[in-house]
């Protein structure tokens, strides 16, 4: 009998302890471990990331990097000085919020001079890895990555959810399709369509707060609002084409004398296009 009630007892403790130990592995800091890369006076080493590069910073003048031109998610490393003795490190974060460290050390001949690096594995848990995740100031609560992700999901569904609110003129029309809010952070899938024989190029896009009586008279009482992220932007519409474009924004809702324009520049033209998107459809966005 006493043996009976003994091994419940057991088993119950061994999952107390096993829950503890997890609590404190996930509350204890997570290494991130290096990437050890040899890099050259002669060869330039050039590292591919999952995503567009936003920073870059080298620990020490020994090391020249950068990235490579046309490419936003390339940098080329290579070492300013040959032979320096002293390891040093490299740290690069990317649009999407990951931090990735290496250690760098001197080969007149470096093994590698290409090294594409995996894009994360959410599903790893909290094994320590080359990367880390960045909580990217301008998304406020949400992480970069997923905002990249509903960019992503939005632009690939390619859904229309509205309709009416648009602007034509000059034979250029801009559609808004869709307005979507996840963790206060709002999506708008836009439409751009050219249906003359001329290129559209687009010099800017842009979002402002304006008066609702007076936002298409005059420039005065508008106020800038800042794009987080934005997926597919492209620089030109040419002739008897269309573009998608999703913006995703800050946490905004408007009053009811008060309107957000989408605003769309022509570069060295005059079909420059504005769209109203009033307080209603932004408090009625759907939820992602």
């Amino acid at each position: 009998m006493k043996r009976t009630l003994f091994y419940p007892a057991l088993l119950t403790g061994l999952v107390i302890v096993q829950s503890a130990a997890a609590a404190i592995e996930r509350d204890t800091p997570q290494p991130i471990r290096p990437v050890r890369i040899e890099v050259g006076y002669t060869k330039t080493v050039h590292l591919l990331f999952p995503a567009p590069v936003t920073y870059i910073d080298i620990g020490s003048m020994d090391l020249l990097a950068g990235k490579a031109d046309g490419a936003e998610n390339v940098v080329r490393v290579k070492a300013a000085v040959r032979d320096f003795a002293t390891e040093t490190n490299l740290t690069v974060i990317t649009e999407d919020g990951g931090f990735y460290t290496f250690d760098a050390r001197y080969a007149e001949n470096p093994a590698v001079s290409t090294l594409e690096i995996p894009a994360s594995d959410p599903s790893a848990g909290n094994e320590a890895s080359a990367e880390g995740r960045v909580l990217l100031q301008e998304v406020g609560r949400e992480k970069p990555a997923t905002v990249k992700r509903m960019l992503s999901d939005i632009y690939r569904q390619n859904r229309q959810d509205l309709k009416g609110i648009r602007s034509k003129k000059y034979g250029i029309e801009v559609e808004v399709r869709g307005i979507y809010v996840s963790n206060d952070v709002i999506y708008i899938h836009t439409l751009v369509r050219n249906e003359t024989n001329i290129s559209f190029e687009v010099d800017c896009r842009r979002f402002v707060v304006a008066d609702r009586k007076l936002a298409k008279r005059t420039a005065q009482q508008r106020q800038p609002f800042d794009i987080i992220r934005v997926c597919n932007d492209p620089p030109i519409v040419r002739g008897r084409q269309q573009q998608r474009t999703v913006f995703a924004l800050p946490k905004l809702t408007l009053s009811a004398d008060k309107v957000l324009l989408l605003e769309i520049v022509e570069r060295n033209g005059a079909r420059h296009q504005t769209v109203e998107i009033g307080a209603k459809e932004l408090l009625t966005a759907k939820v992602l």
